[in-house]
């Protein structure tokens, strides 16, 4: 039996194509159809086949890897990200380093480091809060970028949620119910995301004529605090519209901690459809995102730009939020 190596030949042959064109399909090049680019890829399974990455790095400069660089995969949105982004590079043909910021500028720098040193093709990256755009341009030099969730400059690419439209989603439908004392609660309300949905939030209430209430805080800890405090200082206060999953978990503790020392019903809606959410009782209403989606447009934007650099023009892709319907906001 052969020791011989499978080649890019070896390949072409099974799958019926060209070298050229098993090479472009490898590097996650254009013009490869869907049909082309799954017989090439059987074909290297079928083969055993595997790209000598360190000579075509040499070549070409590629590595075949991507990074990124998220605050945190603790949050369940992060980690759900992370794990579609994984399988969609995968099916493109890449590796991905995975690396977090904690929301600390100074560990994101160092971070950027690391992908520059091991030269990824590119990066995939939720800055940090109060981020210098100057120094972080710098940073990244020619590495291709796409932002996720938080924009960065003008003329970088970004997929993310329209964050405002999905904040004045909710607040409507707590105001059609009839509630008009709606808290909104975060936690870092530095974040571009949370403070875009804060504004939808206020945008709402301003033109029910209502006024806005808004409890933060530094920590998910502290807002659970903030939020006991504010629904014990506010006997009228009926809602709470939570900005993320974890919000909505302190939010959800400080109700039961109020609620065990006064009968109060409170409604809550929540952002992202966490297992929690359909759970507890009541189950709550939640803001969903498309974040399957968000991550796998993320990935495939950052290969059309590693791809064709800066002849594509920049890519703002900008996805809807839907409301999910369950008790805690009122609905039966």
């Amino acid at each position: 039996m052969s020791s011989r190596k499978p080649t890019v030949l070896d390949v072409a042959k099974l799958a019926q194509v060209g070298a050229s064109t098993v090479s472009r399909c490898l590097r996650g090049g254009p013009y490869v159809s869907e049909d082309v680019r799954q017989r090439i890829m059987d074909a290297v399974h079928a083969l055993g086949y595997e790209p000598n990455e360190v000579a075509r790095s040499l070549r070409g400069g590629r590595t075949k890897s991507i990074g990124v660089v998220f605050p945190q995969i603790a949050n369940p949105y992060f980690s759900r990200c992370v794990q579609e982004i994984e399988l969609e590079a995968t099916r493109q043909g890449l590796s991905v380093i995975l690396l977090t910021h904690q929301e600390d500028p100074e560990r994101q720098s160092k971070q950027l480091a690391v992908l520059r040193r091991s030269r990824a093709d590119g990066v995939i990256l939720t800055a940090a809060p109060d981020s210098d755009m100057e120094r972080l341009r710098h940073e990244l030099g020619s590495m291709p970028v796409v932002a996720l969730d938080r924009p960065l400059w003008q003329d970088a690419d970004v997929v993310m949620l329209r964050h405002v439209e999905a904040a004045q989603l909710a607040t409507r439908h707590l105001l059609e119910h009839g509630i008009h004392e709606i808290a909104c609660v975060t936690a870092s309300p530095s974040i571009y995301s949370f403070q875009e949905r804060i504004q939808g939030y206020e945008q709402a209430m301003q033109k029910a004529g209502e006024k806005s209430t808004v409890i933060a805080a530094a920590d998910y800890g502290a807002l659970q605090t903030a939020v006991r405090k504010a629904l014990t200082r506010k006997p009228k206060l009926r809602a709470l519209f939570a900005l993320s999953s974890m919000a909505t978990v302190s939010a959800m503790k400080a109700i039961r901690e109020v609620q065990a020392d006064h009968a109060r019903d409170v409604a809550v809606i929540g952002f992202d459809d966490v297992d929690l959410a359909s759970l507890v009782q009541p189950a709550i209403t939640v803001v969903v995102q498309p974040t399957d989606l968000m991550a796998r447009e993320s990935v495939r934007l950052l290969v059309k730009r590693i791809s064709a650099d800066h002849s594509l023009p920049v890519q703002r892709v900008q996805l809807e939020a839907e409301l999910l319907l369950r008790n805690s906001c009122g609905c039966p």
